[in-house]
């Protein structure tokens, strides 16, 4: 299982630092960042959101008693709804916090970016779905 989860945080962080690059122009705080801070902002989100996949991961194969979760529907649907709440949360934490702020180009539902609120849920169930279809 230890390195299927390293895979999964491989893929996943590639996934995100892709997701991160192309909508961090939603953020005004990205906007107005030199590339010196931007740079690393990016890479250190990416792998954030990398580890939090694998912890949605571990804890759905943890709660079905199965490593591949890809295989099930409900399984899938578990990891995605668990991604989702987390991400809604954690969003709604960093803008109170004024962590970042979203440009007026940032599509909102419930005052959440819409970008960062799927962003988790569907670049780790395609990271998921890549390891379990291509690499094991």
């Amino acid at each position: 299982m230890l390195f299927t989860l390293l895979k999964i945080i491989i893929v996943a962080f590639l996934l995100n630092l892709t997701w991160e690059v192309s909508h961090s122009m939603l953020y005004t705080t990205c906007q107005k960042m030199q590339t010196k801070k931007y740079i690393p902002l990016i890479l250190t989100m990416s792998f954030k959101d990398a580890l939090w996949i694998s912890t949605f991961y571990v804890l759905t194969a943890t709660i079905f008693q199965t490593i591949n979760i890809s295989e099930s529907t409900l399984h899938l649907s578990v990891f995605f709804i668990l991604a989702i709440l987390f991400s809604f949360i954690d969003e709604r934490i960093s803008l109170k916090m004024k962590r970042w702020r979203y440009s007026n180009f940032m599509p909102t539902i419930l005052g959440v970016g819409i970008s960062p609120l799927l962003e988790l849920a569907i670049t780790g169930s395609i990271s998921i779905k890549i390891v379990f279809n291509y690499f094991l």
